[in-house]
């Protein structure tokens, strides 16, 4: 009696992450603020390409989208309900409820002995976070990315396991599928370059079958033929005839180090629950030992850095920065303590994932760290479902063992902690400051 009021309690709890994802649709729930440009951006180009592919191609530059057209391209031609606004966007949303679906059923696959219940409500807490669900509710291409992820990860999870297995044929239709996989990743979201290289070095670090290096080359150098003739087309890797500053402005190498206190606390920030879970199942002084010097180290550095007046741009955004940013702005204007503290625990949870097993996550987390802190600004949007995908399917770590140990609380602690999250961005933007405009005036900002 006790189990089965325990299941029914964790259906009623999927059933209502459910329901509000699907109102946040029918409220035109927009919790990050960036819902609109879908009007701006993906809808013109999706029309534009339906008129006339050529076209579109040779002056996409002119969309003002910084990506590569892959997901504008499915939408165009594949999307049947791509000539209608309101049902374009629903038909986004579902793909984006069934890309919850998927998670599910490769989590399944790795974590075999647990409950398909608990991994539902693990895989359901992508249904609560803010930018994947605005992504989803106003049309935009960003899950396209996500859902090409999750199934590579997946056949990167049977390449790992077969590795011994490496001549038969099943093995190479593997490798075949993750190439392509992780390519369609790619093209919908040019960040996730990071997993052909990651990919690589883990065949490098564990001493793959040539067969296998040779298979992986031949079948990323096919699938790169679209991105080869769009470079053929444009001149180079992106339309620099229609935004000559893509390179100088917006991607650039120059933005590694201003980017990694944000990017440490964007792991401080995702881990966070994962940290309380694991402070609940250990002894206090077991805890603290594993986390405090890394944290404090972390810590000093970048205190000493602020003190110098090194990180006083942390101070100055409008735009990006996370959600621990604009939280620590609502403390004090231009303060950025709170950011620093998440990007300790950030750094220290990295620290003790590498010393974990450094041929599987550090060849992992690495690239993350440094593809994604090219960008002028970095937003929160880029690592999220990001780095709860990369836990829960990729990384090798105690931290797992210790969530599945008592998996009905760490389910609480999850759900609950990013059940507030979505709550307090819907506050944010909907209701405190529901325009750019307002938060400028609140920064006192010109």
């Amino acid at each position: 009696m006790i189990l089965n009021k325990n299941i029914f309690f964790k259906i009623i709890v999927i059933s209502l992450v459910i329901i509000s994802f699907f109102l946040g649709y029918f409220l035109r729930e927009n919790s990050v603020g960036g819902g609109p440009e879908f009007y701006e951006l993906s809808w013109p180009i999706i029309q534009s390409f339906k008129k006339d592919f050529l076209f579109t191609i040779k002056n996409y530059g002119s969309f003002r989208d910084y990506t590569i057209p892959f997901s504008h391209i499915l939408n165009a031609y594949i999307n049947p309900f791509s000539n209608d606004v309101e049902n374009f966007q629903l038909s986004v949303t579902v793909i984006s409820f069934i890309i919850f679906l998927v998670f599910a059923q490769v989590c399944k696959k790795i974590f075999r002995q647990i409950n398909i219940i608990d991994i539902l409500l693990i895989s359901s807490t992508i249904l609560l976070l803010p930018f994947y669900r605005t992504s989803a509710f106003w049309g935009k291409n960003e899950n396209y990315g996500w859902l090409f992820f999750i199934l590579a990860l997946y056949f990167f999870y049977e390449i790992k396991n077969d590795m011994s297995k490496s001549s038969s044929n099943r093995y190479t239709i593997n490798v075949i599928l993750f190439c392509f996989f992780s390519s369609c990743a790619l093209y919908a979201r040019q960040a996730l370059a990071f997993l052909p290289i990651s990919y690589f070095l883990y065949l490098f670090y564990n001493n793959a079958d040539k067969k296998i290096i040779i298979t992986s080359i031949i079948s990323f150098t096919i699938f790169a033929i679209p991105a080869l003739l769009l470079i053929l087309t444009w001149g180079n890797v992106f339309d620099l005839e229609n935004n000559p500053n893509f390179f100088t402005w917006w991607i650039h190498p120059k933005h590694l180090l201003k980017n990694f206190p944000i990017l440490l606390s964007f792991f401080g920030f995702y881990f966070l629950p994962i940290l309380v879970i694991e402070f609940f199942n250990l002894e206090f002084k077991n805890f603290i030992n594993k986390y405090l010097k890394s944290f404090l180290f972390a810590l000093i550095i970048f205190v000493f850095l602020s003190q110098v007046n090194l990180l006083s741009y942390l101070g100055d955004y409008t735009r990006a920065g996370g959600a621990i940013l604009k939280v620590n702005y609502l403390i004090q204007k231009n303060n950025y303590l709170l950011l620093l503290l998440f990007s300790s625990v950030g750094f220290s949870v990295l620290m003790r994932l590498f010393k974990e097993d450094v041929k599987n996550n550090a060849t992992f987390l690495l690239p993350v760290l440094i593809i994604y802190c090219f960008p002028n600004l970095l937003y929160q949007e880029y690592v999220e479902p990001l780095i709860l995908i990369i836990f829960f399917l990729v990384l090798k770590t105690n931290l797992q063992k210790i969530y599945f140990r008592n998996i009905s609380f760490s389910n609480l602690i999850f759900i609950s902690y990013f059940t507030v999250y979505l709550i307090g961005s819907i506050y944010f933007k909907h209701f405190a400051f529901d325009s750019y405009e307002k938060w400028k005036i609140f920064l006192n900002v010109q």
